[in-house]
């Protein structure tokens, strides 16, 4: 399945920038893919693609996205071969509560609350909640946020710390916290 998974990335990936290109000049921007999830067995595989721009993704966006991709596979042989005649296919946004799982994702995430799990240079594990308020993420070798850590206390008072910069390469996993 590992083989498969990676052709249909590869391949998916390569078919999000060709969408991209062409949306780009209506001013949409640029879909990246998030995750891929391939189920099941031939001739009716299951492929679900998680999907998402720095501005985040509507519905509609992502029904176009679905279309788009549904021609690519019928116009490539391998691929139709890979999911097979059946095959589902799904295109939706990362679910509210779920780990960020791809770097591009901080940035839609800006001025939001996160939760996120790190690793100090020690190798020790923490946790920090606090608003994201500083992405760094494209364009960088070091990528990195900045946190800026609140302290509720008696009260519901909320006391602001010091901000914490975490490069992206130490967070175990990082869940948007939702706010009522």
């Amino acid at each position: 399945m590992n083989v498969i998974k990676d052709r249909l990335l590869a391949f998916i990936e390569d078919s999000f920038e060709e969408y991209s290109i062409e949306r780009s000049a209506s001013g949409e921007p640029d879909v990246f893919l998030v995750a891929l999830l391939v189920k099941g067995a031939l001739p009716s595989r299951r492929v679900e693609v998680l999907a998402e721009t720095d501005s985040g993704i509507s519905v509609t966006r992502c029904m176009s996205i679905a279309r788009w991709l549904r021609n690519a596979f019928e116009e490539n042989e391998e691929i139709r071969n890979l999911v097979g005649e059946d095959y589902g296919l799904m295109v939706s946004s990362p679910g509210i509560g779920e780990p960020i799982q791809h770097a591009r994702q901080y940035i839609r995430h800006k001025g939001h609350l996160l939760r996120v799990r790190y690793t100090d240079a020690g190798d020790a594990e923490h946790e920090v909640s606090g608003r994201l308020v500083e992405v760094e993420v494209v364009e960088t070798t070091s990528p990195f946020i900045v946190l800026e850590p609140e302290k509720v206390s008696k009260g519901r008072k909320r006391e602001r710390l010091e901000p914490v910069r975490l490069e992206l390469n130490r967070i175990k996993s990082a869940v948007v916290e939702v706010e009522f």
